[in-house]
């Protein structure tokens, strides 16, 4: 350890060897901010080597903290320029996360909307104004049930489907489309008939937990209609 004087004030200080090497040499004063070359003011000169640089190129870099002062003072290895860059790309690196981070949401919230908005409808008109687009009822294939289901032929003519649809979720979802298939003895499809949502219920959602019974009345030919032995129901989102 070794003692150095300011050129400027006469402040003495306490500096190490390996201090000076990380600020090649050279010191600024805590007193009075003079930045000078500390070992042509020790009071003994140092045992240990000292980068020499000329007196009118003070260096960029000033990264060593010093001891606290042997007076009233204390020496600092870190000038303005040096400083104030490193809080500025730390900050940058922080704006750059924090947008990262507001970007990943909003696309969670967009690509989740509809869930979203049926768990809480009353987060519908904000979601529509974040995504800029409608928002609707879920489509959940795998939370509609098909509870029951019939096909019967009707005396005066025609043919009727009944059938129950239970939404298993805790929250409302859109109402499906449905797939009828009829087929003969051999199990072969003789005539398949796609039903809209808007066939189905006048509602277009099934409530949480709820079920929906629908009735559907068509005609078929005659020729087809005395092959028809069976049907397979399936519901479906377009």
């Amino acid at each position: 350890m070794h003692i150095t004087h300011c050129s400027q004030c006469e402040t003495a200080f306490k500096v190490s060897p390996q201090q000076l090497e990380l600020a090649k040499g050279w010191v600024r004063c805590g007193r009075c901010s003079h930045v000078f070359e500390a070992a042509l003011h020790f009071d003994v000169q140092p045992d240990v080597p000292v980068v020499p640089t000329p007196s009118a190129d003070v260096p960029s870099l000033f990264r060593a903290a010093m001891a606290p002062a042997v007076a009233v003072s204390e020496l600092k290895f870190a000038p303005e320029n040096v400083a104030t860059a490193q809080p500025t790309a730390s900050l940058a690196w922080l704006v750059g996360v924090a947008l990262l981070t507001l970007v990943f949401v909003w696309q969670l919230l967009v690509s989740q909307r509809n869930w979203l908005a049926a768990e809480e409808p009353a987060l519908s008109p904000m979601l529509s104004v974040m995504c800029a687009c409608e928002v609707t009822w879920p489509r959940e294939p795998d939370a509609v049930l098909i509870e029951s289901s019939s096909f019967t032929e009707n005396p005066e003519g025609g043919y009727t489907v009944q059938l129950r649809l239970k939404n298993t979720q805790h929250h409302p979802v859109a109402m499906p489309a449905l797939e009828l298939s009829l087929t003969d003895l051999q199990d072969q499809v003789l005539i398949r008939r796609v039903f809209t949502a808007d066939d189905l219920s006048a509602k277009d959602h099934v409530q949480a937990l709820r079920d929906v019974r629908s009735t559907l009345n068509f005609d078929l030919d005659d020729k087809v209609g005395k092959r028809i032995t069976g049907f397979r129901a399936l519901i479906f989102y377009p």
